[in-house]
């Protein structure tokens, strides 16, 4: 019998489906993400788009907060909001490109990152 709590095993496959989902859609729109946030320097029109995008992307982000906070997933004094700007900062587009792009990380190793990070950070340990 494993020592994971049910409600912490649930919790760490939604994490590791949310990093697996996040890396196959960061693959196809972060080099799009990357010339639409230089644009958006210099034109107001890109600069919009680049806005709704991420309001967008941390709404759906605080959804997977907001569904941790209330399976009583998170770890002890972490609030819904701060989970929510957690996951925000560390499944960014940015952080990919950064590490993806600039520093030649696989996909996969992305992702167990990613998955590794959002656990040490979010759940209980």
């Amino acid at each position: 019998m494993s020592g994971v709590a049910p409600a912490s095993s649930a919790a760490s496959n939604k994490l590791a489906g949310f990093a697996a989902l996040l890396r196959d859609l960061m693959s196809r729109t972060a080099p799009v993400h990357r010339i639409l946030a230089d644009a958006a320097r210099s034109d107001e029109d890109a600069a919009s788009l680049l806005a709704e995008i991420a309001r967008q992307r941390q709404a759906g982000q605080h959804r997977i907060a907001r569904s941790l906070a209330r399976s009583g997933a998170l770890r002890p004094g972490l609030r819904e909001r701060d989970a929510a700007d957690i996951i925000h900062a560390l499944a960014s587009p940015e952080v990919y490109a950064l590490l993806v792009f600039d520093r030649s990380w696989s996909g996969e190793r992305y992702e167990k990152w990613l998955n590794a990070i959002l656990v040490d950070q979010l759940l209980p340990m």
